[in-house]
């Protein structure tokens, strides 16, 4: 029974019971429970049925202590993308668990954060729609206009409120503790372009091209040249990224996005299905037909976004093995209205 006491714990939290409340239901004392959790002895094996029972998990389920089990669990379950309250904590306490052991540290730690990700993301739009219903009884409701705008990831115009100089700090140290990682200039990228700092973007670019000199250069570049009011060297600089990489659909995909950013929507859909026409290895992403679908509803043609939508519903289900969930049902709304 070695490691049971773990999973008793971890099980018990998921059903958001107290150590009292299930010696109760097993008929011992709150103290065997607590000895149990803390493996200084185990339960009676007359009394495991009863156990499972309430822990509302089979026997197999009850002994089945690998914790690389848990993970995979836990895995399929973030999938899913919508977490019951009982599978919440039955996650965190695994994981928390599993922080505390260095082989599944790294593994669990970004796990809590895709976990508390899911969480925020369930109470933003609990709060949208909360500030939505306030603002139909109170339509000049500063609070409720407020709150809308950050739970909904709404567009703020105070520089106080919206730099990222605490991102920058942190990953100006990440990129000078981890020098060959090029994703961390990325990002790093990211938040100095956003805010206009342009000569420290240049030189971070430069340090990453000795790192990966890959189209990520040319786009950038392009990003620096626009946010600094030179359109036309960012076309340039573009165009130089797909004639250089014409064959990586991920390319096509983001000249997309800089022409979708600008309203130029002929020429997005046309780089955007490129993208789609490149993107062969699985499991394929859902991404160019997701904004496929969106500049024909945006553009007034239904059946084209209709289309599209029905493309995103395939992939998820012949890619990523979805026929349910907020993916899927959301894709399924979208397609009713605009029939």
């Amino acid at each position: 029974m070695q490691h049971i006491g773990k999973t008793i714990r971890a099980l018990r939290l998921r059903r958001d019971l107290t150590q009292e409340r299930l010696a109760e239901a097993l008929n011992v004392t709150a103290q065997a429970v607590s000895k149990w959790e803390n493996e200084l002895s185990w339960p009676d094996v007359a009394l495991l049925p009863e156990l499972s029972a309430a822990l509302g998990v089979t026997l197999d389920e009850l002994f089945d202590t690998s914790g690389d089990t848990h993970l995979r669990r836990i895995e399929a379950m973030l999938e899913r993308e919508t977490l019951s309250e009982e599978d919440f904590r039955y996650a965190e306490a695994q994981l928390q668990e599993g922080c505390g052991r260095e082989a599944t540290r790294a593994r669990c730690l970004t796990m809590l954060a895709e976990l508390y990700l899911t969480r925020a993301d369930k109470y933003k739009s609990l709060a949208a729609d909360c500030a939505k219903q306030g603002l139909e009884l109170e339509p000049a409701s500063h609070a409720n206009h407020s709150a809308l705008c950050m739970a909904a990831d709404g567009v703020l115009l105070d520089w106080c409120c919206t730099n990222h100089t605490q991102l920058i700090d942190y990953y100006r140290g990440f990129v000078e503790k981890n020098p060959d990682v090029a994703v961390g200039y990325l990002w790093y990228l990211d938040d100095l372009i956003a805010d206009g700092r342009l000569d420290e973007a240049r030189q971070v670019l430069e340090k990453m091209r000795t790192v990966r000199d890959s189209y990520h250069c040319e786009l950038y570049l392009g990003y620096i040249a626009e946010k600094a009011g030179d359109l036309p060297e960012a076309e340039r600089c573009w165009d130089r990224m797909v004639e250089k990489y014409p064959d990586v659909w991920f390319v096509w995909s983001q000249r997309a996005d800089t022409y979708a950013k600008r309203a130029d929507y002929a020429q997005a859909l046309r780089c955007y299905r490129e993208a789609a026409k490149r993107h062969t290895e699985r499991p394929r992403y859902t991404d160019n037909y997701d904004s496929i679908a969106q500049i024909c509803a945006l553009t007034g043609d239904r059946a084209g976004a209709i289309d599209a939508y029905e493309q995103v519903l395939a992939l998820l289900r012949d890619d990523w093995g979805l026929t349910e969930g907020k993916s899927v049902e959301d894709c399924r709304r979208r397609i009713e209205a605009l029939r």
